[in-house]
């Protein structure tokens, strides 16, 4: 079993694994290069290691939060959550609403 970290950048809390990295209340970072920003410090102060791109971890977070303002799925899309094995039907979808 993976121990949970949690780390703080800025005010936005990023609790992570090996396999996940959740973006607790995503929504409320709606700046793109705000996103790319608290990512890039993440990997930087954690080490934190990825076989995804920081392109597609920006999708997706776009992605749930489209999903969150829409009113859709708000337990699921409040959080971010940057799964290492995402399933390739969700990373399709991240392509499409994450533009």
């Amino acid at each position: 079993m993976n121990v949970i970290k949690i780390i703080q950048i800025g005010s936005v809390t990023i609790q992570y694994d090996d396999e996940d990295v959740r973006i607790v209340d995503s929504y409320k970072v709606e700046n793109s290069k705000d996103m790319i920003r608290i990512l890039k410090l993440f990997k930087l102060k954690t080490g934190y290691r990825t076989k995804r791109s920081l392109k597609s971890w920006i999708k997706e977070w776009k992605a749930h939060n489209r999903l969150y303002k829409l009113g859709l799925f708000k337990s699921h899309t409040k959080d971010c959550d940057l799964e290492e094995n995402e399933k390739i039907h969700r990373l399709i979808a991240y392509q499409i609403l994450g533009i």
